[in-house]
């Protein structure tokens, strides 16, 4: 049951990506055209809307992707490791900084340095990947 809600969910999560990828692609003929600023503007409008429903579906893919690595036997009896993985599933990616501030306000006290040492174990478990780009940011592993 929990497979097919997934599955569901992922499902209408690529469809909307889709439609989204290709609002783009008319939105950009349409802006180059010229022709009718105010239809540009319609698929501007439409795509916001359409992206409104997609973040939802993105946090609920990533809840799925967290139950998973929260039933660990070592997740479960290790508080930090358990908050930064739910803090990943819901906000999406975090550096440090953020995810400190995540479990201060969840616990009351927090430690840049364990959560370093909880995100290096968590990486090498295979549970959450470093993004690359600017800063470090990190996200779980679908």
């Amino acid at each position: 049951m929990v497979k097919k809600a997934e599955a569901r969910v992922r499902d209408l999560d690529d469809k909307l990506d889709h439609i989204i990828k290709r609002l783009d692609t008319i939105e950009t003929v349409m802006a180059n055209s010229q022709q009718n600023p105010e239809l540009s503007s319609l698929l501007s409008d439409l795509k916001g809307g359409v992206s409104l429903y997609s973040e939802p579906l993105k946090a609920i893919k990533r809840l799925y992707d967290a139950r998973k690595f929260l039933k660990a036997k070592e997740v479960e009896r290790d508080e930090v490791s358990r908050l930064i993985i739910q803090a990943l599933a819901l906000r999406g990616e975090l550096n440090v900084s953020q995810l400190e501030r995540e479990l201060r306000a969840a616990r009351g006290t927090a430690s840049r340095r364990i959560i370093r040492d909880r995100l290096v174990k968590l990486e090498r478990d295979g549970v959450v990947k470093l993004v690359e780009g600017w800063g470090r940011k990190y996200r779980l592993i679908e």
